[in-house]
């Protein structure tokens, strides 16, 4: 078995766990967008010339802390480069493919506060993350999380400031911007309603 396969097995045993203390959404994170990421993430490394494998990894362990807590718990970004780092040497990575797909790629995937990845593995990181949430039923789903907890007022400013920077901030190759654009102007369109 490949370590990306043992990793993938690891990554399911997580969510699969169903900690109690897990993210309220975890579930449906698991069945629909980790593995959605990694796809992406796997088709854009070969596209941008990124290793497929690192790429694939970053993906998969991108938000891993969603197994253990919830996604707005302050340790949340932190427990996930820790669980990350862990997942990674059991399975036999070494220390530099470590480094480059925890302290690049996972940790600036959000592309917060302008703080973009380095490598090209973070850039394909980023972009398929964002892929997944503007293609997908991402944001339908988390508005149904969220509307539980806050006002339809606050849902729809999150959703839209996140709307905003998955497609201006975290797509950062210009084809899949253009390939992103449709479904970009859909979401915005319906969450200004």
């Amino acid at each position: 078995m490949t370590r990306i396969t043992t990793l993938e097995n690891s990554v399911h045993e997580l969510y699969d766990a169903k900690n109690p203390d897990r993210a309220d959404w975890a579930d449906w994170l698991g069945d629909n967008h980790v593995f959605l990421v990694a796809e992406n993430a796997a088709s854009l490394a070969g596209r941008y010339g990124a290793n497929v494998e690192l790429a694939r990894a970053a993906a998969l362990l991108h938000d891993i802390a969603d197994t253990e807590m919830s996604r707005f718990a302050d340790v949340h970004e932190e427990t996930s480069l820790k669980i990350a780092r862990k997942l990674m040497r059991e399975v036999g990575f070494n220390e530099q493919e470590i480094r480059l797909t925890v302290d690049d790629a996972i940790r600036y995937h959000s592309c917060h506060d302008g703080n973009i990845p380095a490598s090209t593995e973070g850039k394909v990181l980023a972009t398929a993350d964002s892929q997944a949430h503007l293609h997908s039923d991402f944001y339908i789903f988390a508005t149904w999380v969220m509307g539980k907890e806050k006002s339809l007022e606050n849902v729809k400013e999150w959703v839209l400031k996140k709307i905003e920077r998955d497609f201006n901030s975290k797509i950062l190759f210009p084809e899949v911007k253009d390939e992103c654009r449709e479904d970009y102007e859909r979401l915005k369109t319906l969450f200004n309603r």
